[in-house]
């Protein structure tokens, strides 16, 4: 089973990532966020955090529509991310987020708390330092092929547990009203190759066997 530490040596070495200008990335994240725009309210978003930013999957595009910053633990994914000379990036830990309280209008983590050994400290740190909406996506353990990824590597052998009842827990326990959750998508923004595009765009994004679990929550 993984741990904190042989996380940070395993985001510490080079795993051949796409860049997020990669098309298969731009259409993943683009697809993401035009789902997410059915549930919350874009024009309410004045600044945004993205938690576990990487190189930058999520912020780059979702800084087209609103002003996001990202947190990362890893020197090496924010030294690949396209902000990384901004001010808008940050070097921290999950569970210990270094912001105010209600400091965003949004707070969202894309395939992160799968890594984290204390998950219910990372959604109570989102709840923190959000206004209004807190939004997690997680692996779909009943995904055949992450579940068999679950399997091969133990740093995320933690997706196993990644149920939605599980991941709506989190939010309930922390008192976050849940506005939508649901299972979906279909490209893996690092292996899916770019003649599946077209194909895989057109099915409907949400089913019980797509890639990703879906949270999506709002402080009441």
């Amino acid at each position: 089973m993984t741990n904190t530490n042989r996380q940070l040596k395993y985001w510490e070495t080079p795993h051949g990532f796409r860049s997020c200008l990669h098309p298969v990335v731009a259409c993943f994240a683009q697809q993401r966020i035009a789902f997410l725009g059915q549930f919350v309210e874009f024009s309410e978003i004045k600044l945004a955090l993205d938690v576990g930013c990487g190189n930058g999957f999520s912020t780059y595009y979702m800084n087209e529509i609103f002003e996001t910053w990202g947190v990362d633990l890893s020197w090496m994914m924010l030294s690949d991310h396209p902000l990384r000379n901004s001010a808008t990036l940050t070097r921290a830990t999950i569970q210990y987020l270094p912001f105010p309280t209600r400091a965003f209008d949004l707070v969202y983590g894309w395939e992160i708390l799968h890594h984290l050994p204390s998950p219910e400290q990372a959604v109570k740190e989102m709840a923190r330092i959000s206004k209004r909406y807190i939004v997690v996506a997680e692996p779909n353990r009943n995904n055949p092929i992450q579940f068999i990824f679950s399997i091969i590597d133990r740093e995320h052998r933690w997706v196993q547990k990644y149920s939605l009842g599980y991941m709506r827990s989190l939010f309930n326990d922390e008192g976050i009203k849940i506005l939508y959750s649901t299972s979906g998508g279909w490209i893996f923004p690092n292996i899916t190759p770019p003649w599946l595009l077209s194909f895989l765009s057109r099915i409907p994004y949400e089913s019980f066997l797509g890639i990703s679990n879906w949270v999506i929550g709002m402080k009441e």
